[in-house]
């Protein structure tokens, strides 16, 4: 530790465990009570690089405002001198990385557990507006329970951070890095981690990466080009649906990858179903073939009996044969009247309500939408008393959400942004707030929707539903409740786009400004700025710099 403190104001340093671009971090002992934890020092002769220095406090800042089980906890940060550090959690089971060298690769059980941990820890981190941009096995840290943790956010980009990569610089881990990470279009959304989860899971499955090159253009081009290699190509033992979750994150389109985090967790799921089905049936026909092969030796026996009966050359029974008695075509037809009536006979509430939820449980948009004609609504009105009936109403509420929002998205994919209804108007207006990085107006608008619209309007609820859940999302977070802070930094964000010779991504955000707060008074003059810009372009100008010609609009 030459050139390092042994000490940390509270802190005794102990051994060096990890370095990077970003620091060095060392196991340490907090001696107020003891607890070992792990401390990142930003090296003094690093203090001389700004962005350096701001990437690190960006980093503390991120980890600080993230707690959730599958993320390192952070404690805090410091500085002694020149020499900035911050104290983290200190995971003692090393790294998805040591697992992969030891074990070689993973089996698929592991690799599915792993990878929900690891989705909670997305779904938690893009909700926080958090891009990770460095997923890999070394960022995966495991404790000795199997917990896994994500960390390591040196890299880490947020909705409200200001621009910290050099102009045409690439950053991350190149064998993990999507198309858009390094071409820069489209921009760096969640979605570029969940391309970066798609080489570490192939990696899991098969011990190597996707695409592998000692030279860095070789391996952009193959991110960019090449499709990646079927995971069962390498590892047979991988279930095939397993493999098309990790094929589906690996697109290179944006578009064609998952939706989000808690989506691929979904499908994640429904592969443990689907293996667990067809492990059943195959039980089932090794079940059905011994009865078989049990049937065929029976029938082996009795036709030696047979031979055996006529060797005794026995004088011919003179009585009516069984199946010609009445008693016994009485029965026989009895019996399948009963086959009949059994099999025609409707299934009771709770067996349709089974049925239902058996449905429900696959994920799948296609089963829902069923359980919801065959099962659900019938439900809902023939047996609005039944003990099961709050249950249905739950279902029927959770597809009816989901069908709204597969609505949105599929017409906003083709160009069909008129709204089909005043309440679809009003969530997507509320919706735009929220993908603008104003939580705190979005907040407001979900919350006039579950206040104004009415519940009980079967083409309200879906979305009054929707609004409920994004509110609890909202406020299970931070929220910036300085709007004309926030519309300001977009604004300046959108004029060095602009001065880059990104027009279009700029001429987005003016767009936006204006269509989100052109009836706020409050934000007039930064609406004023937007559209200044706006005609500025037009006309072929050069926007000013903020504040040149801005002093109403930045008071």
């Amino acid at each position: 530790m030459a050139g390092v403190p042994t000490r940390l104001g509270p802190f005794e340093l102990k051994k060096q465990i990890g370095a990077g671009g970003m620091g060095v971090v060392y196991s340490a002992i907090y001696t107020k009570n003891g607890k070992k934890v792990a401390l990142k020092l930003l090296p003094a002769d690093l203090n001389e690089d700004i962005r350096l220095v701001k990437r690190f406090e960006r980093e503390l800042k991120v980890l600080q405002k993230m707690r959730h089980k599958n993320i390192v906890l952070c404690y805090g940060g410091g500085r002694k001198g020149a020499q900035k550090f911050y104290a983290m959690e200190y995971v003692d089971g090393g790294s998805m990385a040591d697992l992969i060298r030891k074990k070689g690769r993973l089996t698929w059980e592991e690799t599915i557990d792993y990878s929900l941990q690891l989705c909670a820890a997305l779904e938690h981190a893009h909700d926080h507006g958090v891009v990770h941009r460095d997923l890999k096995p070394a960022n995966l840290f495991l404790t000795k329970k199997g917990t896994l943790k994500l960390g390591d956010f040196g890299l880490a980009r947020t909705n409200d951070a200001t621009q910290l990569t050099a102009a045409g610089k690439t950053m991350g881990t190149f064998a993990y890095m999507s198309p858009e990470q390094i071409c820069g279009k489209p921009p760096i959304s969640h979605k570029t981690d969940l391309y970066a989860m798609g080489c570490v899971m192939f990696e899991m499955l098969t011990g190597k990466p996707p695409f592998m090159s000692d030279n860095p253009a070789t391996l952009f081009h193959m991110h960019l080009s090449e499709q990646p290699p079927r995971v069962r190509a390498e590892n047979m033992d991988c279930p095939i649906w397993l493999e098309s979750v990790v094929q589906d994150l690996l697109a290179k389109p944006v578009d064609n990858r998952p939706l989000d985090a808690l989506a691929v967790a979904t499908q994640l799921e429904m592969v443990r179903e689907k293996v667990a089905k067809q492990t059943s049936i195959l039980e089932n026909q090794a079940t059905e073939k011994a009865t078989v092969a049990g049937g065929d030796v029976d029938t082996a026996v009795a036709k030696d009996l047979l031979r055996r009966k006529k060797k005794k050359k026995r004088k011919p029974q003179l009585d009516t044969p069984i199946f010609e008695k009445t008693w016994f075509l009485v029965g026989a037809l009895a019996l399948l009247l009963l086959v009949v009536i059994y099999a025609v006979w409707p299934d009771s509430p709770a067996q349709k309500f089974a049925k239902a939820e058996a449905l429900m449980k696959t994920g799948e948009s296609v089963d829902q939408r069923k359980a919801l004609k065959d099962y659900l609504l019938p439900l809902a009105e023939d047996y609005p008393d039944a003990e099961f009936a709050p249950q249905v109403q739950v279902y029927i509420d959770e597809v009816e959400m989901r069908k709204a929002e597969e609505s949105i998205l599929t017409r906003s994919k083709v160009g069909l942004t008129e709204p089909k209804s005043e309440a679809e108007r009003l969530y997507v207006r509320a919706y735009e707030f929220e993908q603008f990085g104003d939580r705190i107006s979005a907040l407001e608008k979900y919350q006039s929707i579950v206040k104004v619209l009415d519940e009980n309007d079967k083409t309200a609820r879906p979305f009054v539903n929707l609004s409920r859940r994004q509110i609890a999302k909202i406020e299970s977070g931070d929220t910036n409740d300085n709007r004309a802070e926030l519309v300001r930094d977009a604004l300046d964000r959108a004029d060095n786009l602009y001065l880059n010779g990104e027009t279009i991504k700029a001429q987005g955000v003016w767009k936006s400004v204006i269509a989100l707060y052109q009836d706020n008074r409050e934000l007039a003059p930064l609406v004023q700025r937007a559209r200044d810009r706006q005609l500025e372009v037009d006309g072929g100008g050069v926007p000013s710099r903020p504040g040149e010609n801005d002093a109403a609009s930045t008071q």
